[in-house]
């Protein structure tokens, strides 16, 4: 399960804005060395979630994300295992079609991996799983909760 804990810092209708605290890398095993960001921020380094109780949450409150590993296995799936079916069977249906119409099957083949894996893409569209948001302590007062303590 990616875990990663987060601090409240605003919150505006349903949608909270979080400051994630400690390292991305911290506790995983998958070595990708940060390059595969589950809990990745916006350029103005707040991550955004929405909520369906987020009044509930209090600036300086600390949670905790999380992602299940099915949740994550099946986004691996849409991401890149339709992509991989689309450029097999648009290169076979590509290379059958060149030998059927007598035609250099190896263009065929090309043009149908291309497209193949374009519509595959275009149809998977990966997308992240929503983390589960778990109260993880206390509410701070938003003065004393600065992401840089120990």
């Amino acid at each position: 399960m990616a875990e990663r804990e987060a601090e409240v810092r605003s919150r505006q209708g349903d949608e909270l804005g979080l400051a994630l605290l400690g390292s991305a890398c911290e506790g995983c095993a998958g070595g990708c060395r940060g390059r595969c960001n589950l809990f990745a921020t916006g350029q103005d380094g707040v991550f955004h979630l929405a909520v369906a109780d987020a009044e509930s949450y209090a600036p300086g409150q600390r949670l905790r994300l999380s992602i299940d590993d099915e949740a994550l296995r099946r986004a691996a799936w849409r991401g890149y295992g339709v992509a991989l079916l689309g450029l097999l069977l648009g290169a076979a249906a590509g290379h059958g079609l060149g030998r059927a119409l007598g035609g250099p099957a190896d263009l065929f083949a090309l043009a149908g991996l291309v497209l193949g894996t374009f519509l595959a893409a275009r149809v998977s569209k990966p997308a992240l799983p929503e983390p589960r948001v778990e109260r993880a302590g206390s509410v701070l007062p938003p003065e004393s909760s600065r992401s840089d303590r120990p």
